[in-house]
């Protein structure tokens, strides 16, 4: 893992650190949020930081295009999908604005009037969209190797020691809330891991991004030492993954991993994964019993009286009633409603059927379509790839993989709303379109 710091001007250098602060994001959010968000007049400014730090990127890439004479953003389907996208909520917005729709109170299970404010939109967009903005100046910024592997092995550093701080939780007996065990039946479940992220399934959310990149780089690496180091970070995010109790996050890796023996065509890692499965029972009871939870008739009751089943029987109520532009983005649910106060407002814990319910078909559609086609991007690229000895197929393949996973865990969770989680999401879609981008220089080179 060995680090090269690229000294070409002096902007270069600003630009490089820059990147490794983006890259340390989960613990650099938390030491500034833990240590200063206390802090009189300071503490309310400490939540800008990232804003002022994804300012300082564009800087850099403003600095950059001056200093060659043109400004390359390196255009893909990608940046038109995601102008639509906000094209498509902004009219949903605007839509609502003028039609002052209803939206169903979960409690009385009544219409309401839900009014389209201004800072709900606002703040509704930002929560969708505005980490987009990395992956637009990511892209476009970054055109070295050394700086995506400088930039991975940071975030991989970094979610390791987020991961080591749950495993201290577990153990030094700290006990999680009780809400967060469902039934009575896992009582002995007395902690759910979520170290320094705040909440086990944001936290299971985040090893679902890291942990297949780790493993990918696992199988890749050519040396011993590398291999070790990889594998160790491989073991201690699984592990603190399995401690979240998360069920969307254990069904996310999955299906992550199941994706990249699939691109990858790896069946050694086919055979250890059903090995893996079938010991499951025997290894870790709890964790199936927790799964399988999930289809008992004590989880479906429960789940149907103030749980997820109700709502998202609620979201699609609201869906079928405006089918078109939805009752506008911040108006049902999860993060944004919750925190203005939006009347009937409360957790969907479907990202997907959140989204159909506050944008409609149209946006829903444009956003689905967003998301995934970085996915179909990294599974033509990996799977159809020439050399597949290299750290940026391995690393293309791990990204794929992870992105796929977190897509899949959005179905039980609104998680894609978490900060640290859509951060890392989208600069990893932007270091993948970056390294597909090198592979394809290198292979026709």
């Amino acid at each position: 893992m060995q680090t090269t710091v690229l000294r070409k001007n002096p902007m270069r250098d600003i630009t490089y650190y820059l990147l490794l602060l983006l890259s340390f994001f989960s613990m650099v959010n938390y030491i500034l949020r833990d240590a200063f968000g206390d802090v009189p007049v300071l503490g309310s400014l400490i939540p800008a930081w990232k804003e002022g730090l994804m300012l300082l990127l564009y800087i850099a890439f403003y600095m950059k295009s001056k200093a060659e004479g043109r400004v390359d953003w390196k255009a893909s389907r990608l940046h038109k999908f995601i102008l639509y996208t906000f094209i498509a909520v902004a009219l949903s917005a605007i839509f609502n604005w003028i039609l002052n729709p209803l939206t169903l109170d979960i409690k009385h299970y009544e219409w309401v009037p839900v009014t389209v404010t201004l800072p709900v939109a606002i703040d509704g967009i930002r929560t969708l969209l505005e980490a987009t903005l990395y992956f637009f100046v990511l892209n476009a910024l970054i055109d070295d190797e050394d700086t995506v592997r400088d930039m991975i092995n940071a975030m991989l550093i970094a979610a390791t020691f987020v991961a080591l701080y749950g495993i201290y939780q577990k153990l030094s007996g700290v006990e999680s809330p009780k809400s967060w065990v469902y039934s009575e039946q896992e009582g002995n479940i007395k902690l759910r891991v979520f170290s320094t992220i705040g909440n086990p399934n944001a936290l299971g959310g985040y090893m679902v991004l890291m942990l297949p990149i780790a493993i990918s780089l696992t199988v890749w690496a050519k040396n011993n030492m590398h291999r070790l180091i990889y594998a160790a970070m491989s073991l201690i995010m699984l592990y603190t993954l399995v401690m979240t109790y998360s069920r969307g996050a254990w069904i996310g890796f999955i299906a992550a991993m199941a994706l990249y023996t699939l691109i990858t065509r790896n069946k050694w890692l086919a055979g250890i994964g059903i090995v893996g499965l079938v010991a499951a029972p025997f290894a870790a009871p709890d964790v199936v019993s927790r799964l399988t939870l999930a289809f008992t008739p004590e989880y479906w009751a429960k789940a149907s009286e103030g749980g997820r089943v109700e709502f998202w029987a609620r979201a699609l109520k609201i869906f079928a009633k405006y089918p078109i532009f939805g009752t506008g983005i911040g108006t049902v649910g999860d993060s944004v409603a919750t925190r203005h106060g939006v009347p009937g407002a409360t957790w969907i814990d479907n990202q997907y059927f959140k989204l159909l319910a506050e944008i409609g078909i149209v946006g829903t559609l444009a956003y689905v379509t967003m998301v995934f086609a970085p996915v179909v991007k990294g599974f033509k690229a990996v799977f159809g790839a020439k050399q597949r000895d290299t750290y940026l197929y391995a690393l293309n393949a791990g990204i794929t993989a992870a992105l796929f996973g977190m897509l899949v865990e959005n179905v039980t969770a609104a998680i894609l709303e978490d900060l640290n989680v859509i951060t890392h999401f989208w600069v990893m879609i932007a270091l993948l379109y970056v390294g597909i981008r090198l592979s394809t220089r290198k292979a026709n080179a």
